[in-house]
């Protein structure tokens, strides 16, 4: 058994609806069941025919940033929903204020505000969630509903589709066509997991790259040429010229490096009734286990100078550790959203200065 099946969250997610989305929800058979779902349609080879719908939303995130670049945090936003909700339900997303983003951020936006350890008295005090006017508790029946909104909505519109044989490809309709039995209770919660997993890294790092930017703009005079070396001037990159932009592919590493995307992990308990060892280090049972990725990609032996924003230090015969390896996530419980190719577009067409 895998040493990430004895790590349970610390948060009391149970209260406001996320118990059940993967990396939230007990190791155990749910898990590896929305892991099965995940595996057909998220290998690397399956997310290939992915590639087309993805290059498209980029090219319409910069013709909204062409127009109204004021705009940018909405039209990044937007696009980051819209990447992950087209593959995962077949939907497209609307322009301007869409109903799902709406749900999904509303959701997201309570996970977020609850997740903060100690964020309530019951986090110090257990006994608190047996009382009936606990004020807590109403909050979260509400964040429970809004959660169950984002879960459950957007299959119905699937089903909607399918039944009336107009649905467009998905995951999520390839999961109710061919799933085993026992894996298709989990499918709105796998499904929603792509969404979370994918829609907020993917603000974070755009957001990142827009920043480091405008602070190092060698870099961004250094990534474009070698675009107009590579792919020509006349032209937009594709996922086909991924492995021949290596300094572009740098600067995805060193924007994940840089702001990490989750800075404090989620928090963890060892919940066996033996103890653990990592490295020679006892691990008691019941300890709580907090990743520190902020200072795991700051570590000065591990990264030279690591508060300048340097993509050089992926290159070469001897490159910097990879920080993917640790900025989606540790272990079983890993997430991955596909950025390169957003990036590569974006240095590609953009001169990102800060406003005159």
């Amino acid at each position: 058994m895998s040493r990430f099946a004895h790590y349970d969250t610390l948060l009391n997610l149970d209260r406001i609806g996320w118990e059940d989305f993967l990396g939230m929800c007990k190791y155990g058979e749910p898990a590896r069941g929305m892991r099965r779902l995940l595996h057909t349609t998220m290998n690397p080879r399956a997310i290939q025919d992915w590639w087309p719908q993805q290059e498209q939303e980029a090219h319409k995130f910069l013709r909204k940033l062409l127009y109204s670049p004021e705009n940018l945090n909405m039209h990044i936003r937007h696009t980051a929903g819209a990447t992950a909700t087209k593959p995962t339900y077949g939907y497209n997303v609307k322009d301007g204020s869409d109903e799902y983003i709406t749900r999904a951020e509303r959701a997201l936006s309570a996970f977020a505000y609850t997740s903060a350890p100690g964020r309530f008295l019951v986090d110090f005090f257990p006994f608190l969630k047996y009382l009936p006017w606990a004020s807590f508790k109403r909050a979260a029946a509400v964040w429970r509903a809004q959660v169950v909104d984002f879960a459950e909505e957007p299959m119905k519109y699937v089903r909607t589709q399918m039944a009336k044989g107009c649905g467009e490809p998905s995951f999520v309709a390839n999961w109710l066509q061919d799933a085993a039995d026992e894996d298709k209770p989990l499918i709105p919660y796998a499904a929603g997991s792509i969404y979370a997993g994918a829609a907020d890294t993917t603000v974070s790092a755009i957001s990142t790259f827009f920043i480091a930017m405008l602070h190092y703009p060698e870099i961004q005079k250094a990534a474009q040429a070698e675009i107009d070396r590579v792919v020509g001037p006349d032209r937009l990159p594709s996922f086909t010229y991924h492995d021949s932009l290596p300094y572009v592919e740098a600067i995805y590493k060193e924007v994940l490096r840089w702001q990490p995307l989750a800075p404090i992990g989620i928090p963890r308990k060892l919940a066996s009734e033996s103890d653990d060892e990592y490295k020679g280090m006892r691990i008691p049972s019941g300890t709580n286990i907090i990743a520190n990725a902020w200072y795991m990609l700051r570590d000065s032996d591990v990264y030279k100078d690591p508060e300048r924003f340097n993509p050089s230090r992926f290159l070469g015969s001897h490159p910097e550790n990879d920080p993917e390896d640790i900025t989606f996530g540790f272990g079983r419980r890993r997430v991955y959203a596909p950025l390169i190719n957003q990036i590569e577009l974006m240095v590609s067409t953009d001169d990102v200065q800060e406003p005159s």
